[in-house]
């Protein structure tokens, strides 16, 4: 990542991070050390991506939204052996990811919604709503 192009986001020990320069990364976001993310991520502005999350192509994360350590992104949900089209995954604003939480690939997580630490998240969460578990079920409104 070229400091030169991105001046108004945070990266922590830059070095560690693969980060591409396609990415496009908003405003006031903060990346911790480890994190990778692939040339057709979308991240909004005021974003915290925490030490070693891994976002591959097709992950979009809208302002405000929170992924904890080593959150993982899947792209691909069926592993075909064919041509690989990656599935977008849709991380909308304000939600919250915890740490080691892994997200299928194609599914959206609801506004200011939020997924527990370890979680297994195989399919779409609503707004405002509070998800744990492997798989990922509903535990209660996010009031």
């Amino acid at each position: 990542m070229s400091k030169t192009n991105r001046t108004n986001i945070k990266v922590w020990k830059e070095d560690l991070c693969n980060i591409s320069d396609k990415a496009a990364i908003g405003d006031g976001t903060i990346i911790h050390a480890g994190v990778h993310i692939h040339d057709e991520v979308v991240i909004g502005k005021n974003c915290k991506i925490e030490a070693m999350a891994f976002l591959p192509n097709g992950v979009t994360l809208e302002d405000d939204s929170f992924v904890g350590p080593m959150v993982c992104f899947t792209n691909d949900p069926k592993l075909n052996d064919g041509e690989f089209v990656a599935v977008p995954t849709l991380v909308k604003k304000r939600a919250k990811i915890g740490a080691n939480a892994t997200i299928r690939a194609g599914v959206t997580i609801g506004e200011n919604s939020i997924v527990g630490a370890g979680s297994v998240v195989l399919s779409d969460i609503p707004d405002n709503e509070i998800w744990v578990g492997n798989p990922a079920k509903f535990l209660k409104l996010n009031k």
